[in-house]
């Protein structure tokens, strides 16, 4: 059964061609808030991709399946990903982790489960 990425509801933006930034809410208990407010800290954390994660994070729109990814990756990049197989995967594994992705199997009617 295929599996398909899915980026979450998170903020990003694209600075330019091939660069990515996921803004993320910092999740700060409200002693640690109240911390931040007084040293002007910022509450949010801007996490910037390179250029393959950033490729990455733009076909993992829920269209292509983790194996079509591979396929374009290793199309794109070539011997700089290799193997790559192994590195979308992983690449994949901690955007899931941090909450980023979601991975979707569609049923049998082709819905997303």
């Amino acid at each position: 059964m295929d599996v398909f990425p899915v980026r979450a509801e998170v903020h990003w933006e694209e600075l330019g061609p091939g660069s990515i930034v996921i803004v993320v809410n910092k999740d700060l208990r409200p002693f640690e808030e109240k911390v931040a407010d007084f040293l002007g800290a910022p509450k949010t954390l801007r996490r910037p991709l390179d250029e393959m994660n950033s490729r990455l994070w733009m076909l993992m729109d829920g269209q292509m399946s983790v194996n079509q990814i591979v396929l374009e990756m290793d199309r794109i990049f070539s011997e700089k990903i290799a193997p790559a197989n192994e590195r979308v995967n992983r690449s994949i594994a901690d955007f899931v982790n941090l909450g980023l992705v979601k991975l979707s199997r569609p049923d049998i009617d082709g819905e997303a489960e």
